[in-house]
């Protein structure tokens, strides 16, 4: 087999256990036909046969095979059961025997398994085989002529499940290249969210990622593992996303304390490369390109071996590219500098294989260094913070909050942080945050505090949401320009909360705006008139801007694991998702219930006739007839084309076929029909795949009933 060639486990699990199944067959039939007509039997030879035929059946299905190269011992896998099948023919008769079309078994195996040449090798040694009652009995002319016709028969045999192999192998390579281009999709749309961050962190991974693909390739690293290298390059600063803006963007050295910020970024990285399940395998290396080969690095005080290989690369061009690079605080160090620092940290902070092999790549091809000069810098001495003792304090808190909020990956807990910051920075009596909506048509209050005083006790999130251009956050939302309001209700946009008073009230607006996307608006209320200045709203800004690259990161977190998970179309959970939710269920302890499979019937004319529009359109609708009839617990999902599943826990067959009917009646309509079938599970009784195997049985079953009725 080609080295290339990819192999999927199940392919290989599902083979043996087909050799299994022969097995078994063979030495049944064997045991079965031996007795039938035959005035003498050996009894002992044939169980003996039969014995070693279960034997082989049991090896062949319960060994892991997939977890050795079997490709390379072929010889010794086969060769047993060819040896049994030379016993199984002298013991039933030799040239007289009437086993002989079993000899096909092997070599239908081998090809399907390994391809055709594999098939091939095997149809000829099973042909010689064949051959043995000819030497041991005698020449038969009737013998001779079957053996000629098997052997020809099984070349065919061979030929077919060889092609039908190559065609599965085929469609696995198209989905893992698409599996590829989707991680690599992925990649590009955390990098952007990154570049438009900070654009030196942008030219600067790219040339690491270059740089450290070159460093593995002569440290021997192949394949994944230089994949993930130059991925994790592309990377390692992605955690910087977390960081605030003013740290990042700081036009001179950092202090200790924003220095302090700064070194969170490898965890906030590895975070946020975990809630992307393509993307996790370069969590440990993101998270530890800042560790030294002595021990003394950060965020674990990893040391030596204990590195990922991948970080000790990354770590040493990343140091070797700030070294090439001008910063604000220094201009490029020379070469000749770069090498000695290089060589001075060697066993030190680098690991010494990897600087041996980068002052190598600097002799004979030097690196070119095109990154913009960083703007921020290394942390400086301590320094007094001018100006009012107020403001010192809030930029304090300020900074508390950014490091909270690289923390934060979801939207939710984004909002209460910053709600809790208003409450300690800003006089206040109600806090509103209110979120843009999917179709950014209306602002959803997703933060609401202050509801005890009476003034306020009526608002509500539902009452307090308004449509972009409605009210003064709608208004906020629409011209993205903050304001500072003495008297509200007065005010030419307001707009009155339903059911609350009208009262003397003054407010704070301000947008909350990512690369000019509105992302949501921040209220703060107080009661009474002009109790507002323009240092508040500058100071509610900044925490809007402390918010916004948050807000993006989480956005963009939700949207890439909902792609992960969610069909496009309809919006329902897709197949990898499903299965992974029905496996997980099934694990569950004494779990029962039922997988309802659902066909659209009719589709396909559907798309004749009238485009794919309309077709999709019915796959909508359908989408939408399931989520309007199933419980809170039940899992539903495009499974297929026009094929829906729905895992139901708790419920027989019954009711799921009472479900089924509700989901037709949901659907209004006279031109869409639907078929189902209906599986139950109790405990571990079924497999996951055997469990939809059997709904879908039972769906074709009734598919068949109706065309004959």
């Amino acid at each position: 087999m080609a080295e290339n060639e990819r192999i999927p486990v199940d392919f290989h699990q599902a083979m043996f256990r087909i050799a299994a199944i022969a097995f078994v067959t063979a030495a049944t039939v064997n045991v079965a036909s031996s007795f039938i007509g035959a005035s003498h039997v050996d009894v002992a030879g044939i169980g003996i046969i039969a014995i070693l035929s279960y034997v082989g059946a049991a090896v062949s299905w319960f060994f892991p095979w997939h977890r050795l190269p079997v490709e390379r011992f072929l010889v010794v896998i086969v060769m047993p059961g060819l040896v049994l099948l030379g016993f199984m023919l002298m013991a039933t008769g030799g040239v007289r025997s009437h086993i002989l079309p079993i000899f096909i078994a092997p070599a239908v195996f081998m090809a399907a398994a390994y391809g055709f040449r594999a098939g091939a090798a095997i149809a000829l040694l099973t042909a010689a085989t064949g051959t043995l009652p000819l030497f041991i009995n005698g020449w038969d002319n009737y013998y001779a002529r079957t053996l000629v016709v098997l052997a020809v028969a099984t070349m065919l045999c061979a030929y077919i499940p060889a092609r039908v192999r190559r065609a599965l192998l085929n469609e696995y390579e198209t989905r893992r290249r698409q599996q590829e281009e989707s991680y690599v999709a992925t990649i590009g749309a955390l990098a952007a969210a990154l570049d438009a961050k900070d654009r030196y962190t942008e030219a600067h991974s790219r040339e690491t990622a270059e740089l450290a693909v070159n460093v593995g390739k002569r440290l021997g690293l192949q394949g994944e593992q230089l994949r993930l290298l130059e991925y994790g390059a592309l990377l390692h600063d992605i955690g910087k996303i977390g960081i605030p803006g003013y740290i990042l963007q700081k036009p001179g050295p950092l202090t200790p304390e924003e220095f302090a910020i700064m070194r969170e970024h490898p965890v906030i990285g590895e975070r946020i490369l975990a809630s992307v399940p393509f993307l996790a395998p370069l969590g440990p290396i993101v998270r530890a390109e800042h560790e030294r080969w002595n021990g003394t690095g950060y965020p674990d005080g990893l040391k030596g071996e204990e590195i990922p290989i991948e970080a000790r690369i990354i770590h040493t061009c990343d140091a070797f590219h700030a070294m090439a690079s001008d910063r604000s605080y220094r201009k490029a160090l020379p070469s000749d500098e770069i090498v000695a620092e290089l060589r001075k940290e060697a066993g030190h902070q680098f690991d010494p294989r990897v600087v041996d092999v980068m002052l190598e790549l600097i002799e004979h091809e030097p690196p070119h260094i095109t990154a913009a000069a960083q703007a921020s810098g290394q942390p400086a001495p301590d320094a007094p913070i001018s100006g009012p003792r107020s403001w010192a304090q809030h930029m304090q808190t300020i900074e508390v909050l950014g490091q909270q909020l690289a923390r934060a990956t979801s939207t939710q807990a984004i909002s209460n942080r910053i709600g809790e910051t208003i409450a300690a920075l800003v006089p206040q009596d109600q806090c509103r945050v209110l979120l843009m909506n999917e179709d950014r048509t209306r602002l959803d209050v997703v933060y609401l505090s202050g509801t005890d005083s009476e003034e306020y006790r009526a608002v509500t999130p539902e009452n307090a949401a308004v449509e972009v251009g409605e009210g003064i956050a709608g208004w906020v939302a629409e011209s993205r320009r903050g304001v500072v309001l003495g008297d509200t209700e007065h005010h030419p946009k307001a707009a009155h909360v339903p059911g609350t008073d009208v009262i003397d009230e003054s407010m704070l607006a301000v947008p909350v705006v990512f690369e000019d996307e509105i992302l949501a608006v921040i209220v703060v209320l107080k009661l009474g008139l002009n109790q507002y200045s323009l240092d508040q709203l500058r100071l509610l800004t900044i925490l809007a801007n402390q918010a916004a690259v948050a807000m993006a990161n989480a956005r963009l977190i939700d949207r890439l694991a909902s792609a992960a998970t969610v069909d496009a179309l309809t919006g329902l959970m897709n197949r990898a998702a499903f299965e992974e939710a029905l496996n997980k269920q099934m694990l569950r302890p004494q779990s029962w219930g039922t997988v309802l499979m659902l066909d659209v019937a009719k589709l396909r004319e559907v798309n004749d006739a009238y485009g794919h529009r309309a077709g999709d359109a019915v796959l909508k609708r359908i989408a939408r007839a399931i989520r309007a009839s199933i419980r809170s617990d039940d899992l539903p999902s495009r499974w297929i084309g026009d094929d829906f599943a729905i895992l139901s826990p708790g419920l027989d067959a019954g009711q799921a076929e009472r479900l089924a009917k509700r989901i037709e009646a949901a659907l209004q309509s006279d031109r869409i029909s639907i078929r189902w079938g209906v599986a139950e599970y109790h405990g571990d009784a079924l497999t996951a795949q055997d469990l939809l195997a059997a709904g879908l049985k039972s769906m074709a079953g009734k598919r068949d009933d109706l065309a004959a009725a």
